[in-house]
């Protein structure tokens, strides 16, 4: 059988506890806060990342060196005959395109997966091949169901302020003033790795009943495709974790018997939306 080694990035929201209980390998992407720079999920905390938002400090993100890359490679070839490697999408990074470039120097040892998914929907998958490797399927048999069921996954978030997204130039000023006036916010879906504005509503009550809905209305999509014991639920938030535990309890009724993970935004997508963003998640393996 194939010694496959299986790594992803830190925008999974994959722990370090967790990446060791699963056999999983995690390579932490790089953030700059003011003139320092983190790892996330090994020397960023919550506290620093948050308070650095709330103060209007400049956090941006970077991938990995190609040489950290690198390194990371050539030390698991050491033990594993092949590497199955699954960055966060490439819509929203550079890594896959990275990856994938520096793959072809490996002569097929090292699969870089085009899973185009991010956060919950990505770790599932992560622990998804985690699980194929270990029932000894091939690394190439698993590239190719992964990107199959790659577009099988959305994301809905609604935000807790406009000015983040108005920083990163996805809405205007004019419709951040706006929309902060008339308390409206947006239904952002997130599929493929892209952030668009599926629907504006006014409140955040009714955003949450909007997102609802979708949620369903994919959970019976996919459930007609894969069966509902292939599909995955989660409530995902940016420093809400209050909303979003209680959110997830009302959740549960419409899902009943359902496991619905609680899991925290990356910060990579924090960045972006800001903190008090909250959202669901379904996707199938």
């Amino acid at each position: 059988m194939e010694r496959i080694a299986v790594i992803t990035d830190s925008n999974s929201g994959i722990s370090q506890e967790m990446a060791k209980e699963y056999g999983i390998h995690i390579l932490p992407l790089i953030f700059h806060v003011g003139e320092q720079e983190y790892a996330e999920g090994v020397s960023l905390t919550e506290e620093r990342f948050f308070g650095a938002l709330e103060e209007g400090e400049e956090v941006s993100t970077s991938q990995p060196s190609i040489a950290e890359l690198m390194e990371l490679w050539d030390g698991l070839l050491e033990k594993y005959d092949k590497v199955l490697h699954i960055p966060m999408t490439r819509a929203l990074s550079g890594s896959y395109d990275t990856a994938a470039g520096l793959s072809q120097e490996y002569e097929g040892r090292v699969l870089v997966v085009d899973g185009r998914r991010i956060s919950a929907t990505l770790e599932n998958m992560v622990l998804h091949a985690a699980k194929l490797v270990g029932e000894g399927m091939r690394a190439e048999d698993i590239q190719e169901h992964l990107e199959k069921i790659a577009l099988d996954a959305s994301i809905y978030i609604t935000v807790d302020s406009l000015r983040y997204l108005k920083k990163g130039g996805r809405i205007s000023g004019v419709e951040a003033m706006a929309g902060e006036i008339l308390n409206i916010r947006p239904v952002i879906q997130i599929k493929g790795g892209l952030l668009e504005v599926h629907s504006k509503v006014r409140g955040r009550k009714k955003a949450k009943a909007s997102m609802e809905e979708l949620l369903m209305e994919d959970w019976k999509r996919l459930a007609g495709v894969y069966g509902e014991e292939r599909l995955h639920l989660a409530v995902g938030h940016a420093n809400a974790l209050k909303e979003a535990t209680e959110w997830r309890e009302e959740l549960k009724k419409h899902f009943p018997g359902k496991e619905i993970k609680l899991v925290k935004l990356p910060m990579s997508i924090c960045c972006h939306v800001g903190p008090g963003t909250i959202g669901v998640a379904v996707d199938a393996d």
